[in-house]
């Protein structure tokens, strides 16, 4: 920077010295052109007799008139010449006094001119060497920052280099103790192989406690129940014995992979034992009900042979005698009409017994105040999957059909952002299953009785559970029948003592906060939703991946019906349930029973609204009539709306 100020100074100093030659040439010419001026003056002085500028205009000369006025009085007697040419020259002395102080006065301008001139450059040299200087520097900044990014850069090399160095050194050191991680990964996997054996061993020992529980509650809830289990009683001993070495070789910590798959192997003989009980505990139910019935039927029919050969002696030993109105009465009143059958009844009462003693093992669970949040969220678990299923496709209804599965087996479940398992309590497991077969029922009455169609998804993940869980199957039963009795099927009369509220409630009606019972509509809409749902149990399809049969298939469906028309029929309640039974099972009942099928279907059309035409003459008894005359016309029934396909799940 001190060179750049010298450099400037120096600059200034050759700008001034070159100011002043100028101006001293600049005088030189004006003197030249003051005697050029003087000298061409006295030339023509004789020829203007005035002057025109200066000092000898005609005011001034009057001026020197009056100033001299002795001079011209005592000089009148000279020659005039030469008068003339004092006088011009006197002249020409002042004129030359003006022009000296003229040339005075121009050159105090010029000069103040000249400075003012030089003051001007000197400050505009100023300015430009200040911008100069400005400039400078900020070249010179320039420079710096262009040295400083060079310097990063060259730093920032510097740092790449000792990265790729260091990377260099890591390769080698990586290379170094390559061996000493592939040994600690072999251990590490060792270990992880070695947990999830444990983790298998233990998920099949839990497997096999399930089933030994399940197995447990069917000998204690069932009558027959330790009578067929005395048979398997050695398979379940083995099978308990073997996981309880193997568990003792878990903490030895000498388990391998055969071990995982004894146990694996252990915990399927064990669930093939207890589907093997509970399908002997079934067919022995059947059997004895077949038996049960086969000997009503056989009293029926002795007592009807009996009644009627009483009746040909009667005819013939009384031909010409005629009854008497009291006779009649009495004979009125000793055929008294059937509510039920007996071994209908008696399958009620067991299923009412059964849910009683079941909800009575999560009692404890219900009053505890401080499990109140688990309820919480098994009744999430529960209600999620059930509210949200719909026939909309396969994929969804083995979603909901999983998570339902896992809960009632006891895993963990996870609904929205909280996880549930109902083992979390002694008694989880028990609420849960009964609160959803509780829940499936009722979706008939609020879903089904709405929307018809809703009945099929509903009924096929029931009869998937139902498959799986037989504890959960009875009872959805018991809840049917307790929500519906004529599902039993059975119309009960009003007993002696017993007041109209209870009596219907005994019937299916239900009462509003204000004690009053619903109306008829209302009750043959509830209770239309309730059985429509039943109906498509059986008639529902188990999906392929359980390889398995509907435990509550169409036969259940025929009992009900041959038990249903043996019945005195009720007004309203009677048509409408044969109307709902015969337009969603009557396809399937016309594959599968064909022939005896049309002879129900012709009793119906004949004896059966004979008899209901005397007592009932609404809307529901008309629409059955006319839907039966239909299908005797067409001879086949139409698949019900909203069915579901085999390929759907």
């Amino acid at each position: 920077m001190e060179d750049v100020y010298n450099v400037d100074r120096n600059s200034r100093s050759n700008s001034h010295k070159k100011s002043e030659f100028s101006i001293t040439n600049q005088l030189a010419n004006f003197e030249k052109l003051r005697i050029s001026a003087l000298t061409k003056a006295a030339e023509i002085s004789p020829l203007v007799t005035e002057v025109t500028i200066g000092p000898n205009t005609p005011n001034k000369r009057q001026e020197f008139q009056d100033q001299k006025p002795l001079i011209t009085a005592t000089k009148e007697g000279e020659n005039l010449i030469e008068d003339r040419i004092r006088e011009d020259l006197r002249y020409t002395l002042i004129m030359k006094e003006y022009e000296t102080k003229l040339q005075k006065t121009t050159e105090d301008s010029f000069i103040e001119l000249i400075e003012k001139m030089i003051s001007k450059r000197i400050e505009f040299m100023g300015k430009y060497w200040e911008a100069q200087s400005e400039q400078c520097e900020r070249r010179a900044l320039d420079r710096r920052n262009r040295k400083l990014q060079m310097l990063k850069q060259q730093q920032e090399n510097d740092n790449l280099s000792l990265l790729e160095r260091a990377k260099l050194d890591e390769q080698n050191t990586q290379v170094v103790n390559k061996q000493t991680i592939e040994n600690m990964n072999k251990i590490l996997e060792e270990q992880n192989k070695a947990t999830a054996r444990f983790a298998a061993i233990m998920d099949s020992h839990t497997k096999i406690c399930i089933c030994y529980n399940e197995i447990s509650n069917l000998i204690q809830t069932e009558q027959m129940g330790k009578t067929i289990c005395d048979k398997y009683i050695n398979t379940i001993n083995t099978v308990v014995g073997n996981i309880n070495v193997l568990l003792e070789l878990c903490k030895s910590n000498a388990i391998t992979e055969k071990e995982v798959k004894q146990a694996d192997i252990l915990s399927l003989n064990i669930d093939n034992v207890r589907n093997k009980i509970i399908e002997d505990l079934q067919e022995m139910k059947r059997q004895e009900l077949l038996r049960k019935q086969k000997e009503l039927e056989q009293e029926a029919r002795k007592k009807k042979e009996l009644e009627e050969k009483e009746a040909e002696k009667a005819k013939i030993k009384n031909t010409d005698t005629i009854l008497t109105h009291n006779t009649v009465i009495q004979h009125t009143k000793k055929v008294k009409p059937t509510f039920y059958s007996p071994v209908n009844y008696s399958y009620y009462e067991e299923l009412r017994t059964f849910l009683e003693q079941y909800e009575a093992q999560y009692k404890e669970l219900l009053e505890n105040i401080n499990l109140k949040k688990f309820r919480f969220d098994c009744q999430k678990a529960v209600n999620t999957p059930v509210n949200a299923l719909s026939s909309v496709s396969g994929h969804h209804m083995k979603d909901k059909y999983e998570k339902l599965f896992k809960l009632l087996k006891g895993d963990r479940v996870q609904v929205f952002d909280t996880y549930v398992t109902a083992t979390q309590h002694p008694q989880g497991l028990f609420y849960c299953t009964a609160l959803l077969a509780k829940k499936i029922v009722q979706q008939g009455d609020r879903l089904v009785s709405s929307n018809p169609e809703a009945a099929f998804p509903l009924a096929a993940i029931a009869v998937a559970l139902w498959s799986q869980f037989p504890i959960f199957g009875k009872l959805l039963e018991a809840n049917f029948h307790k929500q519906c009795p004529y599902l039993v099927p059975m119309f009960l009369p009003q007993k002696e003592g017993q007041t109209d509220k209870e009596f219907y409630l005994s019937r299916g009606y239900t009462y509003n906060e204000d004690g009053v019972v619903e109306k008829q509509d209302k009750f043959l809409k509830r209770i239309s939703g309730i059985f429509q749902l039943h109906c498509a149990i059986w008639i529902a399809k188990t999906p392929k991946f359980l390889n398995t049969q509907n435990p509550h298939s169409l036969r259940f469906g025929w009992q009900w019906l041959a038990s249903f028309v043996n019945l005195k029929p009720e007004p309203d309640i009677s048509a409408t349930l044969l109307h709902d039974f015969f337009t969603i099972c009557g396809n399937d009942f016309f594959k599968y029973y064909s022939e005896q099928f049309r002879k129900i279907i012709k009793l119906v059309s004949t004896d059966y609204l004979a008899i209901l035409q005397n007592i009932d003459e609404g809307g529901p008894k008309t629409r059955l009539e006319v839907f039966l005359q239909d299908v005797l016309k067409s001879g086949h029934i139409a698949p019900p709306s909203g069915l579901l396909q085999l390929s759907s799940w």
